[in-house]
């Protein structure tokens, strides 16, 4: 009986959104005098106000401070980047029509920028540092003045080195220029959290650290390996040097919701529709998004609506953003569920009041058949190093079209708003072959989810061919196409993530010209899924609906998947393009696309050489074994194509070696490196009688005791991911040396072995007891057996 009361409520609330691209409750505004207004709350939920046809917009202005605090969310402090001491910052909201006026005030001592994740706005507020706008310096201010022409949900956070991760991040909501209605709505802005600072997390990832692997339980050792019946799977997997995969490549402390583990919406009533605006603005975490209250309505990607579809489970990836609609539970609070795409973590957002309601858990990742999958592509020699994982996920790109749209007669977007998927009349389908209406699918859709209050018989998993645009979004076809092919490609080992093999230092800009189409193709031939963004444009993601494909401004791409965009190049000057995950950005997966013929500003001028520095950064890591026979170092000081390298030993009766190397690394894959050295040893108690009678002679027999030498060589990395050295010195002394460090035997014990044809072998154990140091012991045949700790920067 209740049901068929609310029934009709809540079919006039979808109603009434169906017919508006976008919509929300007026939030509080300040407006160019600085007062801040409230309109009058309407409390018939669904009440439809009159249309904004003739709205003019107005400034609306914000100040924003940026400083650095005090963060604690495990229990543990650290300094974290705050705006308006807040974190996640204050959402901004506008209508469309208005000019925004941001005044970024930056009282920190290091300087700062704030990129406006979506908003189509002129290139020199884009706000990424060295490229299209000036740094945010300390104690200075930077305003943002830009007209605000689209709609819908977005975000911004900084785009200065990893500052992002520390908590500089916020939303956007921009209602539409011509009806809003009084639906409820809530801004849940996704994040992940971690206890180290983000420079230690990078460094440490460039040092091939296993300890987030350890974690996470992820590390595929041969133990485990062997003891569920996945030894061979193993075997092969090395064999074509690929290092063990992972979905995601740190260990997150927390995962967050507006800041909070857990979170409360309670200002609802039972069987209302609320809208869910959800940001991932996570650093590099993917998310399962789950909702125990029964299906999720999806009704808009990257803040464009699209024909509204049901899902009981969405996968989100890092920097984009969907709007979904939900109901409130009859009785209780229905938990709105995040969880890392690893199963490390979740966080939750209870909507209604009373008894909660939990959304289902999810299984933990079972790494091993990850592999058999991938080993089962084929050889996997020919792929690059990126070490993720393959399984086919719900958000996945697999059964896509991925060779473009089938209906290429164009259609002439300039009279597209873009955002809220309006299309000219002239370019609407017609009315027998139109699909269904957003009015008819959503009304029709909602009723049954009020009706069922579960999960169960309804929507299912998402994937990116449900996303279909409103209105054709196909480009004009008398238009001059551009075709740009680009490969995804990494060295997980190095960890330097690229396109084409070139870093973003490494790179020439993508020439494009306004007034062409431009169909971008990529390949993704890492191991890992990338979400990459292109700043200052929507573009059209190919897939099932051809002509309805949607537009976007960020997409996920799967390992081994393909995925092609296209878009109207309308634009001027340079823009960014990157994977969104920070530190692969930061490790020169990023592009710069150029309009020619633009005018070039003054980083420009210089091929924005500040911009470049940061991915060829160099990144220190030393590991140091106190042992009780003597002490070993091995250091190292690397960027993306060099690297100093130090190997040490020292024992109690003085005998000391050293080896110095300068590496260079030539192929792209960054399996073959040369280097020049020194080698520098005196091992006194073990040189031949006759030497250490007759002073400090080099001889064939007394050569790996005793040397002074400078020396030149190469190394080259040999399947099951075996070090392999050949080198020679002045006097065309050759020598061999195979090496394997970090084979994993259990989830966290290490071992490390090594030999040449100077007969010297060692043979060492790790137990990792935290990120920092092992429980450890080696022999080595010239130095003995000893144990001890082995400490890790």
């Amino acid at each position: 009986m209740r049901l068929s009361i609310l029934f009709p409520l809540l079919l006039l609330a979808v109603q009434a959104w169906a017919q508006t691209p976008q919509h929300s409750a007026m939030p509080k505004r300040k407006d160019a005098n600085g007062t801040v207004s409230v309109p009058p709350a309407k409390e018939l939920m669904g009440h439809v106000v009159e249309p904004r046809a003739n709205y003019a917009g107005k400034r609306v202005e914000y100040d924003l401070y940026v400083d650095e605090r005090q963060v604690n969310y495990t229990g543990k402090t650290r300094v974290g980047i705050a705006i308006n001491g807040q974190i996640p910052a204050p959402t901004l909201r506008f209508n469309e029509g208005d000019t925004a006026v941001i005044r970024v005030h930056n009282q920190m001592n290091v300087e700062t920028s704030i990129h406006w994740h979506g908003i189509l706005l002129p290139n020199e507020y884009d706000g990424v540092p060295y490229l299209n706008t000036a740094p945010v310096e300390p104690g200075g201010t930077h305003t943002f003045v830009f007209p605000l022409r689209q709609s819908g949900t977005y975000w911004y956070h900084s785009h200065t080195m990893l500052q992002e991760q520390n908590g500089l991040y916020g939303s956007i909501v921009i209602q539409p220029r011509q009806i809003q209605y009084q639906l409820k709505e809530y801004v849940l802005v996704l994040s992940d959290w971690t206890d180290h600072n983000p420079k230690e997390v990078l460094r440490y990832l460039k040092r091939t650290g296993e300890w987030f692997a350890v974690q996470k339980g992820a590390t595929q050792s041969y133990g485990e390996a062997l003891a569920a019946g996945y030894f061979k799977d193993k075997v092969k997997q090395e064999w074509g040097r690929m290092p063990a995969m992972d979905l995601t490549d740190i260990y997150y402390n927390k995962f967050l919701t507006n800041g909070q583990e857990k979170g409360y919406f309670k200002d609802t009533k039972p069987g209302e529709v609320v809208r869910l605006r959800v940001i991932n603005g996570s650093a590099s975490s993917y998310f399962f998004l789950q909702y125990a209250g029964g299906p999720m309505q999806v009704v808009a990607a990257d803040g464009i609506n699209v024909e509204p579809f049901p899902v009981n489970k969405l996968e989100i990836a890092t920097a984009e953003t969907y709007d979904l609609l939900v109901t409130v539970p009859a009785m209780g609070a229905a938990e709105f569920r995040a969880t890392a795409s690893d199963i490390t973590g979740y966080t939750s957002t209870f909507i209604g009041d009373g008894e909660a309601m939990k959304a289902p858990g999810l299984p933990r990742i079972n790494y091993f058949q990850m592999m058999r999958e991938m080993g089962s592509m084929g050889n996997m020699s020919g792929m690059d190093m990126g070490g993720g994982g393959m399984t086919k996920q719900q958000g996945g790109m697999e059964g896509m079209n991925m060779k473009g749209s089938s209906d290429m007669k164009g259609t002439d977007m300039s009279g597209m708003n873009m955002q809220n998927g309006t299309a000219p009349a002239s370019t609407a389908p017609s009315p027998e072959n139109r699909p269904m209406n957003m009015q008819e699918k959503a009304g029709k859709s909602m009723g049954s989810m009020q009706d069922m209050g579960s999960m169960s018989g309804m929507g299912g998993d998402f994937n990116y061919n449900q996303l279909r645009a409103l209105n054709p979004t196909t480009l004009d076809s008398t238009q001059q196409w551009r075709e740009i092919k680009l490969t995804l490609t990494g060295n997980m080992l190095r960890y330097v993530w690229s396109f084409d093999n070139k870093t973003l230092s490494e790179a020439d800009k993508i020439p494009i010209r306004k007034g062409e189409n431009v169909r971008m193709t990529f390949t993704n031939t890492t191991m890992m899924r990338h979400p990459l963004h292109l700043h200052g444009h929507f573009f059209r993601l190919v897939n099932a609906q051809g002509a309805y494909s949607p537009m976007k401004h960020t997409f996920d791409i799967q390992s081994m998947g393909t995925v092609t965009i296209e878009f109207d190049a309308n634009e001027e000057q340079d823009w960014f393009f990157h994977c969104h995950i920070l530190y692969h950005m930061m490790a020169g997966m990023a592009r710069v696309i150029s309009y020619e013929a633009s005018p070039q500003n003054e980083y420009g001028k210089t091929d924005y050489k500040v911009l470049k520095k940061e991915d060829n950064a160099v990144y220190p890591w030393a590991d140091l074994a106190v042992h009780s026979q003597g002490a070993f170092l091995e250091a190292n000081l690397s960027n993306n194509r060099n690297a100093l390298e130090f190997e040490g030993r020292v024992n109690y009766q003085g005998n000391y070696e050293t080896e110095t190397h300068l590496l260079r690394y030539l192929d792209n894959r960054q399996f073959l490196s040369v280097f020049i050295g020194y080698d520098f040893r005196d091992n006194k108690t073990l040189r031949s009688a006759a030497d250490a009678e007759g002073g400090n002679r080099r001889t064939s027999e007394n050569n790996r005791n005793f040397r002074r030498q400078a020396e030149f060589g190469a190394y080259y990395l040999l399947p099951l991911l075996v070090r392999a050295e050949l080198r020679t010195d002045l006097t065309g002394q050759l020598r061999l040396r195979l090496e394997r460090r970090d084979l994993p035997l259990s989830n966290n014990v290490f071992m490390d072995i090594s030999g040449n044809t100077d007969k010297e072998f060692n043979i060492g154990f790790r137990y990792m007891v935290s990120k920092y140091a092992s429980l450890s012991t080696n022999y080595d045949n010239q130095y003995g057996w000893g144990a001890g700790l082995t400490f890790h920067y």
